[in-house]
């Protein structure tokens, strides 16, 4: 959602050493075999990431010690370097300058299920993806990324191999062709919008299961009260308070937009987390030290989002997976200051359609909304959509239905 932990270029395991009184006996321990789930996804961002983490600590919850489990930023782990670096490098391009993405979505869109492009713009990825899951040896295969999704696939139907295949949408509100793979077993969904999206790229409604986003439950267990961590931060827990972040990267025209907030001299507080980013650190620095009414708190790297998210009433800036689905379930009213592509783009549609947020794609209209918060009730309204809605997490219901997908 907001900012994160830097990257980690290592696989995460969620596997549990074997009993002590299982011993070396080579029959007691194919007795006491674990299934292997292997979560395949790319690190391009938090957003593939997250949601593997989750429904892997949820699985260890609710099944302990059951499930070997694993999870891979694919291209990396499987060898595919160039492919790897230019994925992330394209993430990281496309957060500055969106246009060649969504572009590139329309182009996607466009060829539909015509994807044998992919076999030669990511060759590498796709013949090194394939071999690693064969010498994985995986029983189910768990994808949070429709590239990952495509290999596994490609994989099964090349090398004859057996294992299971679910895919996890996580883009909440859209399935646009990438994700739509007939070949997966069952495409996993947060929303109804997002099964229709799928359903008209032709994928059967069996194979579509709707179940609630998943989230780290970690990011919900909130230890300090709201009151005290603004006033921890030298804020006045009286005023309205907005958290102003794109993401760890630090990258987005919303840090520009406080800029010009500050010259309006509202009553309001506003909290800036810049991330990795020294150059958008400073810049915020520097507008904390202007006499302003507005009170402005700028901060670096942290690592209590969850708290700095609850304490405020609006999340603002760009539109994310991570950032729309743990502010609703926190029932934050979330501003959008603007979107990479058109993924996100349908996650804007969504908070307006149920009046849960607001987009201001440009400095006037986020200055007007401002002073709106300031002097209104206008948040108040939002979030009291929100509620209605009462969405919920589905971790545990993916994790469990992933252990459905193992019985025998």
């Amino acid at each position: 959602m907001y900012d994160r932990e830097p990257r980690e270029q290592v696989r995460l395991s969620r596997a549990r050493p074997l009993p002590e009184n299982v011993g070396c006996d080579y029959f007691n321990r194919m007795l006491y075999k674990q299934p292997r789930i292997l979560m395949t996804m790319l690190e391009c961002g938090f957003g593939h990431k997250n949601p593997a983490i989750a429904v892997a600590d949820a699985i260890e919850d609710n099944f302990p010690g059951a499930y070997h489990v694993d999870i891979v930023d694919f291209a990396k782990e499987s060898g595919a370097r160039s492919s790897d670096e230019l994925l992330k490098k394209s993430w990281d391009f496309s957060l500055a300058f969106p246009p060649p993405s969504r572009i590139g979505y329309l182009l996607v869109e466009l060829a539909g299920d015509r994807k044998e492009y992919i076999d030669v713009l990511l060759k590498e990825f796709v013949v090194k993806g394939m071999a690693y899951i064969r010498d994985y040896a995986p029983d189910l295969i768990f994808s949070t990324h429709p590239l990952c999704t495509y290999i596994a696939v490609k994989a099964r139907e090349t090398l004859g191999l057996t294992f299971k295949l679910t895919t996890y949408v996580v883009d909440p509100f859209d399935g646009y062709s990438w994700w739509a793979e007939e070949g997966s077993d069952y495409t996993l969904v947060a929303s109804e919008r997002s099964k229709e999206r799928l359903l008209k790229h032709g994928i059967p409604l069996r194979k579509i299961k709707v179940l609630g986003f998943p989230i780290n439950k970690k990011f919900l267990r909130i230890e300090s009260t709201p009151t005290a961590v603004l006033e921890n931060l030298g804020l006045d827990p009286r005023r309205k308070t907005i958290l102003v972040s794109a993401g760890g990267q630090g990258i987005g025209k919303v840090f520009m937009y406080v800029e010009a907030l500050a010259l309006l001299h509202l009553p309001i507080n506003v909290i800036t987390v810049a991330g990795k980013n020294a150059d958008t650190k400073r810049r915020m620095d520097r507008i904390v030290k202007m006499s302003s009414k507005t009170r402005i708190v700028s901060l670096g790297y942290v690592s209590n989002m969850n708290e700095l998210a609850s304490a405020s009433d609006a999340i603002v800036g760009k539109a994310g997976a991570s950032t729309a689905m743990e502010s609703i379930f926190l029932n934050k009213p979330m501003i959008f200051t603007e979107w990479a592509t058109y993924n996100d783009r349908y996650i804007i549609n969504f908070i307006l359609d149920y009046k849960i947020g607001m987009y201001c794609p440009t400095v006037f209209s986020f200055l007007r909304e401002m002073r709106a918060v300031a002097e209104g009730d206008r948040l108040r309204r939002c979030a009291e959509n929100l509620a209605e809605l009462n969405m919920k997490p589905g971790t545990d219901d993916v994790a469990r239905f992933l252990a459905e997908q193992l019985e025998p």
